[in-house]
């Protein structure tokens, strides 16, 4: 008899093993009943899905994680998925008239929803520069397509998103980068709701077995690039560049600076208890190093 595990995770590049793992089926002779669903509202929005009860597993953004649990979500780290931390391109509309971020310039920042990562590294950002933001300063979009219509329009003048998924609205002139962000932190997180690891840790364990196999395969594989660049409006260049860039996490160990990191800088900006312990994170086969 086969056991379901409903995974989601945003529509971009990070989760093409996922994805390809699904078209090909590799679940189903371990008895695994696998479904992957999109989100294309990004972190806030699978948060909102663990705490409902409409998926068992996601794949997170490392700070969009530590928020919610500090706000209650009932989730433990089940693997670390990407170690590399994720580059953030700063875009403006092509008419704004803003080139560079400044604490002494009013502008409005479009987010997928509160609590996503476009919200937090916004609000990370520009404490950094002096800036403190409140709820006012933040305009709700939904997604990336959303994003570009509201820069479009002017009615936000600043948005955050991962760079190479972003490059082809800078290519057709939609908007412009004006600069880049980067956390150091590990991006993504594999996150298992509390209920479902209860019942279910062993189908879990196998899944992830079945996904680091995955994940190394499309690491090393020629033809990786190939996929990236037609699925994802890359050039083969930038996709090997990408590929090179990217480290997918193999092991069941996470790096406490890290988590701290991100912690800290959430704490930073009143998202998250400084006191938060993260040695109480991780799902039973977690080490914390």
């Amino acid at each position: 008899m086969s056991t379901t595990i409903r995974i989601g995770g945003v529509p971009e590049h990070f989760n093409l093993p996922w994805q390809l793992a699904a078209e090909k089926d590799v679940f189903s002779s371990a008895n695994i009943n696998f479904t992957w669903t999109v989100y294309a509202g990004g972190t806030g929005a699978m948060t909102k899905a663990l705490s409902n009860g409409e998926l068992d597993v996601a794949i997170l953004l490392t700070e969009g994680y530590i928020s919610a649990v500090n706000q209650g979500l009932k989730a433990k780290i089940a693997k670390v998925y990407i170690d590399s931390p994720l580059v953030w391109g700063i875009y403006t509309g092509v008419d704004s008239g803003l080139d560079q971020l400044s604490a002494s310039v009013k502008y409005k920042y479009a987010i997928s929803r509160f609590g996503s990562g476009s919200h937090l590294m916004a609000m990370i950002h520009a404490g950094k520069l002096g800036r403190t933001l409140s709820q006012d300063d933040f305009v709700v979009v939904n997604s990336l397509h959303g994003a570009m219509e509201s820069l479009k329009l002017k009615e936000t003048g600043v948005f955050y998103w991962e760079k190479f998924m972003t490059r082809p609205y800078i290519k057709s002139g939609s908007a412009r980068l004006i600069g880049e962000f980067s956390a150091p932190w590990s991006s993504f997180l594999i996150v298992v709701s509390e209920q479902f690891l209860e019942r279910s840790a062993e189908v879990l364990k196998k899944t992830l077995q079945i996904m680091n196999a995955e994940c190394i395969t499309f690491k090393q594989d020629n033809s990786s690039a190939i996929y990236l660049s037609k699925r994802f409006d890359m050039s083969l260049v930038e996709a090997r560049k990408w590929l090179q860039d990217t480290q997918w996490n193999y092991d069941y160990k996470l790096r406490k600076v890290g988590a701290e990191n991100a912690r800290d800088a959430l704490a930073g900006i009143a998202m998250c208890d400084k006191e938060l312990n993260l040695n109480k994170l991780g799902a039973p086969w977690i080490s914390i190093i």
